[in-house]
């Protein structure tokens, strides 16, 4: 799937749908590259150890020239010389050495073990591939509305001022307004910076820089989770979770480490075969030629190896202890996880619901008080209260309608069911181009020197 979405996406690097964005990280993130190669590397285990319980095909040569002196005194002169020439073919095949095999046994979980990692590493780019783009639309709605608030109390600012140069109001309502006005200003420096850093941390997972990306063309619809038990929910993430599978996995490899440092210390028998053939040839010319065939058993045991066995096979118990207690860990933060999201989802879906009664309230509010202050009953601060109210109401339902998603992608990894499937399900909600601001504070400065 990883190839297929690459190859698929690969004449667009640059386009801008979360989809594609998904496709460039997948393509660019460093951390998940990491974890490719490292699966890649740690499959080729299995075969390297099982290559030690496999035949071995040995072939050796020599020619040798040798001297014979039997004047000791005068070694200058050489009495006699002969060449030995040779070659031999030794085929071995191990029959019997627990070592070798619990160690194949060891490698086939680790491998397991490296195959549940990496599939981890695809969900947990998901994740953060959702996070890193929902961080930059929320910063982005977040400046829109900034912005908006900011242009709505400049025009009750320059309201302010007409009606008091006409003598209708105190100065102190037009105080009000610019110095709301200033606060505003603080906020908008405020949002760009944090949009550009946003964008930065997509960047570090994209290795490319955006001016538009794909926002919500719909109202995100609010699913409960299926099943509507945080109990379901938490034995799914314990019996599914790629990276409680992985810790499994390592606990069964230690284990296979002990036996085979124990094992280490037992007899091994090896079938073998061979051909020699060798030839002798003296200084008279005269050769001797040798062949041989031979077949047999070969039983090595080493009763004594200086403690090795022994302090292996501690070594590999403490391994096993960690590998134990990591487990345990892992175990108790999938579990955490899985717990707060279910949590967070069922929250941010009674939260979204509230924002959106909060708008409603807000604008009705904001509609009274501006008839309020017609009549004399209201005052400008008033009125500015209320602005900011309504635009604060509108950017938390933004924040907590990504949480909610956040919230469902994040359950979802902890039970182990994150698919493309889901990320195709946010790329169609994600529809609507939009152009991302310029984060540089010179246009801010600018903006505001416009309207002094």
């Amino acid at each position: 799937m990883v190839a297929l979405i690459g190859c698929c996406l690969s004449p667009m690097l640059h386009a801008e749908t979360f989809l594609q964005v998904y496709s460039q990280a997948l393509q660019s993130d460093p951390a998940f590259l990491k974890a490719e190669a490292n699966w890649r590397a740690q499959k080729l285990n299995l075969p390297i150890t099982r290559a030690g319980y496999l035949p071995q095909l040995a072939v050796a040569g020599n020619a040798v020239r040798s001297y014979t002196f039997y004047a000791p005194a005068s070694l200058s002169e050489v009495s006699d010389y002969n060449w030995n020439y040779g070659y031999s073919i030794t085929l071995t095949q191990p029959i019997f050495d627990l070592a070798a095999w619990h160690a194949i046994k060891g490698a086939s979980a680790s491998v397991k073990s490296a195959t549940a990692t990496y599939l981890a590493a695809q969900q947990q780019l998901m994740q953060r591939t959702a996070q890193a783009y929902f961080e930059v639309l929320k910063a982005y709605e977040t400046l829109i509305y900034t912005n908006d608030n900011k242009e709505a109390v400049w025009k009750q600012y320059l309201t302010a001022k007409r009606k008091y140069e006409a003598g209708l109001i105190a100065v102190m309502d037009m105080y009000d307004a610019r110095s709301r006005y200033d606060f505003v200003i603080a906020q908008e420096i405020s949002a760009k910076n944090t949009l550009s850093d946003k964008l930065e941390n997509l960047h570090a997972l994209t290795g490319h820089y955006y001016k538009t990306l794909n926002g919500f063309s719909i109202k995100i619809p609010l699913v409960q989770p299926n099943p509507r038990s945080v109990d379901a929910w938490t034995k799914a993430s314990e019996a599914q979770n790629y990276s409680i599978q992985a810790q499994r996995f390592n606990v069964i490899a230690a284990m296979d480490n002990i036996k085979q440092q124990v094992e280490a210390g037992y007899p091994t028998l090896d079938l073998s075969t061979g051909f020699v053939e060798a030839r002798a040839v003296d200084n008279q010319n005269d050769s001797t030629n040798t062949d041989a065939v031979n077949l047999g058993l070969n039983l090595t045991y080493k009763p004594i190896q200086g403690g090795l066995v022994y302090t292996s096979t501690e070594q590999a118990r403490y391994y096993y202890a960690a590998a134990a207690a990591e487990l345990e860990l892992v175990h108790r933060q999938v579990v955490i996880q899985a717990r707060n999201s279910y949590v967070g989802v069922m929250a941010m879906m009674n939260r979204v619901n509230t924002d959106r009664a909060r708008i409603v309230s807000a604008n009705k509010a904001l509609v009274a008080t501006e008839a309020g202050l017609k009549v004399g009953a209201r005052t400008m601060l008033d009125l500015l209260n209320d602005l900011t109210t309504l635009y604060q109401a509108q950017q938390q339902l933004a924040d907590d309608r990504y949480t909610y998603l956040t919230n469902v992608i994040n359950l979802k990894a902890a039970a182990g069911t994150l698919k493309m499937a889901d990320i195709m399900q946010i790329n169609h909600w994600l529809q609507k181009k939009i152009a991302l601001p310029s984060t540089s504070f010179v246009d801010v400065k600018a903006s505001e020197r416009q309207k002094q």
